[in-house]
């Protein structure tokens, strides 16, 4: 083989060999950015999931809050509609009680009224303080019932009596409203069962 020939082939092989190298770096090259690409957008990607998931969640509680806020707003228009309705059927029994005075009705609820505070005190010798416009009717019942007991007025419109012992040291409310009050609970109860069976 020639100088020439052997001078070829040495430069034909240092050619390949660059060409091969210039070509396993070029590969190398794209195959790192390529791999820096694909880590520059799972960055992004993974940026812009946490916020759209911390976005997500925002949007999740405030739903919920309209939600909750909604159910709220239910609710106390409900319980405005039953405070309402409790308030007018409390009305309308003061209003019956009130047009029974001088009834045979009114006075066995004052009769009753008076029999069930007595009981509790235990005791014939009693204070009992009525409206005035039911003096008469409370003298009459204490007669009745055999009764030791001092009638105190009020010009308040009592509808009902209370009742105290002779030294005061027990005082029964038997007036409709405190009965009323002690069965607000009812009342109302009834009155929300009665609205749902509409």
């Amino acid at each position: 083989m020639s100088e020439q020939e052997l001078t070829e082939r040495l430069i034909s092989g240092i050619i390949t060999r660059l060409e091969n190298e210039i070509n396993e770096w070029s590969n190398n090259v794209r195959l790192r950015a390529e791999a820096e690409l694909l880590d520059g957008v799972k960055a992004i990607i993974d940026k812009y999931s946490s916020t759209l998931e911390n976005i997500d969640k925002e949007l999740n509680m405030e739903r919920e809050y309209r939600l909750y806020d909604e159910m709220m707003k239910e609710k106390r228009e409900k319980l405005s509609i039953l405070e309402k309705a409790y308030e007018e059927v409390v009305s309308r029994i003061k209003e019956r009680i009130k047009s029974m005075r001088g009834t045979d009705d009114y006075k066995k609820f004052l009769r009753n009224s008076i029999q069930w505070a007595a009981s509790i005190i235990g005791s014939q010798e009693l204070v009992i303080t009525a409206s005035k416009s039911d003096r008469s009717v409370v003298k009459s019942l204490i007669s009745e019932l055999g009764l030791n007991a001092t009638i105190n007025t009020t010009s308040e419109d009592l509808l009902g009596v209370i009742v105290s012992s002779q030294d005061e040291s027990v005082r029964i409310d038997a007036t409709l409203d405190s009965r009323l009050r002690l069965m607000e609970h009812q009342i109302k109860t009834l009155l929300a069962h009665l609205a749902l069976s509409e």
